[in-house]
């Protein structure tokens, strides 16, 4: 069984993957300045960042976790069973585990802090509170917490939950039926409206589409996002789907839009339409958007460069460390009397620029670290670049 062809680089994915993240700083940042509820307040509101917000506050994650997909569904090409268990434990829990106990922690002691919940004091926050599993009221979390390290334990619960599917799809039975289906998706606009079936099923079941983050009771988010998971895991070993969305990206793009006009005004009317239901809307604007980013990507997207392999290295401590980093410096700005435009722009590149000098400056230089924040060793990284330049 040759499974070669499923295994050709797709570049586009990892531009989507480097954008993805990168623009988490641009929307977390973002939520410092809305009135929705997140850790620090600035007491700005801005009506402009919402709009933007709500254009991606719908797809962006589920753009992730499809990402993530195509690559869990690639390693279980290369890896054998206990390879690929062990490279999880080591990418998806080790990392958040050690973000819970200490890169986290920041994070909910800024919070109180700007509260007035707690007494300034970080050391003695750490040492005495946090690790005491307590609630208090007006936080958005309890301690310790994991705040928006869910989206890697999430992904570690799913990719091990779903390796029945993993070998499927590796078999001769699971080859002929997705060329099947990757035959009856390509036609038409299928691939636009085929992947509502399902969206659609699970919404008019449960009849919300509320993410709260807990693993325990987070029953939408749980199914959508393993959902948008297998799509990446099939999608991968289906190459003339991506190039299906190219050819429909304009009718994508074009339904996105409409659905997107149709939220803006809703949200931003006194009085609102109601007979239209927001959160089938939201459902609605998730994979139109997503069809239209994928097929502009790989009509644009679909090569690589030294950018692209640098900040495809180090996304993920990137991910791991800038909302920490993000808070930590936004609490001192907000207070400095500056306008609510030049406070986000300050948050937003002082986090990117803090973050990268942590990561070449300390992360990249000890072995353990790198462990700790998901980063090939020294000596696999280099042999990485050498490879990639070649």
């Amino acid at each position: 069984m040759n499974l070669e062809k499923y295994n050709k680089r797709q570049y586009f994915l990892d531009w989507l993957r480097v954008l993805a993240f990168a623009y988490l700083i641009f929307y977390h940042t973002g939520m410092m300045f809305v009135e929705w509820p997140f850790h620090i307040e600035s007491g700005h509101d801005s009506q402009f960042l919402k709009s933007v917000m709500l254009l991606t506050a719908t797809w962006r994650l589920d753009l992730l976790f499809l990402v993530s997909g195509v690559a869990v569904s690639v390693m279980m090409t290369n890896m054998s069973l206990g390879k690929f268990c062990w490279q999880r434990v080591v990418k998806l829990f080790i990392p958040p585990l050690f973000a819970i106990i200490v890169v986290v922690a920041p994070q909910p002691y800024f919070e109180a802090l700007q509260n007035g919940l707690i007494e300034p004091g970080y050391w003695q926050f750490w040492t005495e509170q946090y690790f005491h599993f307590t609630w208090l009221e007006g936080m958005i979390t309890p301690w310790p917490t994991y705040t928006h390290m869910w989206y890697v334990l999430y992904l570690f619960c799913f990719t091990l939950i779903l390796i029945p599917l993993f070998y499927f799809i590796n078999s001769e039975s699971g080859i002929r039926i997705l060329h099947e289906l990757e035959d009856w998706l390509t036609k038409g606009l299928r691939l636009l409206w085929a992947p509502y079936i399902i969206y659609l099923s699970e919404y008019f079941y449960l009849g919300h589409n509320e993410v709260s983050h807990n693993i325990f009771d987070d029953w939408h988010a749980l199914f959508i996002f393993a959902y948008i998971l297998i799509i990446g895991v099939l999608f991968v070993r289906m190459p003339k789907v991506w190039v299906r969305f190219e050819n429909i990206r304009f009718w994508s793009l074009s339904l996105a839009l409409i659905l997107y006009a149709i939220a803006l005004i809703k949200y931003n009317l006194e009085t609102p339409l109601d007979f239209i239901n927001w959160d089938l809307l939201e459902v609605l604007l998730k994979w139109s958007w997503i069809a239209a980013i994928i097929g502009f990507a790989k009509r644009y997207l679909n090569f690589t460069n030294n950018t692209l392999r640098y900040f495809g290295s180090i996304v993920y401590p990137l991910y791991i460390l800038h909302q920490t980093v993000m808070i930590v410096i936004g609490y001192y700005i907000i207070d400095w009397g500056f306008s609510a435009l030049i406070e986000y722009i300050m948050i937003a590149l002082g986090t990117f620029a803090i973050s990268l000098i942590l990561i070449e400056g300390i992360i990249k230089q000890s072995n353990i670290l790198r462990i700790f924040f998901g980063l090939k060793s020294k000596k696999n990284e280099h042999a990485y670049f050498q490879k990639a330049s070649s």
